[in-house]
């Protein structure tokens, strides 16, 4: 078995993780594709610029996997916010809260809830236009080769659905890169 099939099975024993595939260079320039657009329209609504930086850091990865998920895999402990919101100065203005922080936050004076569990942080000073960022998080269990994974935008996550044929409630689709093995 080589290593990439080594990898595809390390990933499928991930918990949440429901189908784990290598991307071809083909699905590659599709992502590059949809993810472009989705930046030139806009997050909410179209009224505010975002940045998929963890989809940009992947895609330049070595090898990229595409998995696809259900909400057990997004249970995880992360360390970092999956949404952000910056200024240009790299100021982080606000962030989705994971389920394990809403109690903490609730209890801060420093922060506005935007909805159930996004904040924005009243002590800092926005220098310039904010954005939205979703960053990349790291894969623990491929931390020996860097693994890193980032979410797809919904147009991205749709196409591949589809061209996999997977269906089912509460499923999602993230990329994964590593550096060579």
């Amino acid at each position: 078995m080589g290593t990439e099939e080594e990898i595809l099975k390390r990933l499928k024993s991930i918990k949440g993780i429901l189908e784990a595939k290598i991307l071809s260079q083909e699905d590659i320039e599709k992502i590059r594709e949809f993810e472009i657009q989705a930046e030139k329209n806009k997050a909410a609504g179209g009224m505010m610029d975002f940045i998929n930086e963890g989809v940009w850091e992947v895609l330049s990865k070595k090898i990229i996997f595409l998995i696809f998920i259900d909400e057990t895999f997004s249970d995880r402990k992360h360390g970092q916010s999956l949404t952000l919101m910056k200024d240009p100065s790299g100021n982080v203005l606000g962030k989705l809260l994971r389920k394990d922080e809403l109690t903490e936050y609730k209890n801060r004076n420093d922060v506005l809830f935007i909805g159930e569990d996004f904040v924005i942080f009243s002590n800092v000073k926005t220098q310039g236009k904010p954005y939205f960022v979703i960053p990349s998080q790291k894969v623990d269990e491929l931390k020996d080769l860097n693994g890193i994974s980032a979410s797809l935008c919904v147009p991205t996550d749709l196409f591949f659905k589809e061209k996999y044929n997977i269906k089912g409630e509460n499923l999602g689709t993230v990329i994964i890169g590593i550096d060579e093995p």
